[in-house]
């Protein structure tokens, strides 16, 4: 008989949820023994057991992802093609500005890559760019921010959520320190719904005749 070969549960790209994969070959990474920080990923290569499409998935793992309940590792899992967290632009993404559109398409690319200096760096550059478009002027991001504010761009409430993503970017640009992947993909997506607000719904908006 042939030998059993492992099994694991991963997203499948083609059947667009987590199905189970034969492993077909593994290799692991770690750490050199006498590095402080411990970490490792498992590769592996395998073949849907649904539409026998193949599959290329990694397993990462750290000491800090010991999870001290379960008394085992939370791993952080990507597959190629297509993981299951990756991000899509938003809907009517070609109604935003030629230059806020680029950016933010460059940040989805930084997210999907699992870069996640770069995403806060990209964060804070998108309101930079959002402000320059509005025509708020000020000194400084900051004032810029509130000036969005002013003009009635977004309410108070919102303006201070952007200052939120003021800082993710500053701490990420000079003290090169990223922020933990929940956070980013939060931050995201107030940026989406700040996206939609100033661009997209009052296009949204024109189109409602009825009881006007």
């Amino acid at each position: 008989m042939p030998e059993q070969k492992e099994k694991i549960q991963v997203h499948c790209g083609e059947c667009k949820r987590h199905t189970n994969h034969t492993v077909l070959t593994q290799r692991e990474v770690n750490a050199h023994p006498e590095d402080d920080f411990h970490w490792g990923e498992i590769h592996y290569f395998c073949q849907c057991a649904g539409c026998n499409c193949y599959c290329y998935a990694i397993a990462e793992f750290s000491e800090d992802d010991w999870n001290s309940y379960t008394r085992e590792m939370d791993y952080r899992w990507k597959t190629y093609p297509r993981s299951k967290g990756e991000r899509l632009p938003i809907d009517d993404v070609y109604e935003l500005p030629n230059k806020v559109r680029v950016i933010y398409q460059e940040i989805l690319g930084a997210v999907n890559a699992q870069l996640p200096v770069l995403t806060a760096i990209g964060l804070r550059a998108l309101i930079e760019a959002i402000c320059k478009e509005q025509i708020v002027i000020a000194t400084n991001l900051e004032k810029r921010i509130d000036g969005l504010a002013t003009n009635g761009v977004l309410s108070q409430a919102q303006a201070k959520i952007l200052h939120g993503h003021r800082f993710l970017g500053n701490v990420a640009a000079h003290e090169i320190e990223s922020a933990k992947p929940k956070e980013l993909i939060a931050a995201l997506e107030i940026a989406e719904a700040m996206l939609k607000t100033i661009y997209i719904l009052p296009g949204l908006s024109n189109q409602i005749r009825t009881g006007k």
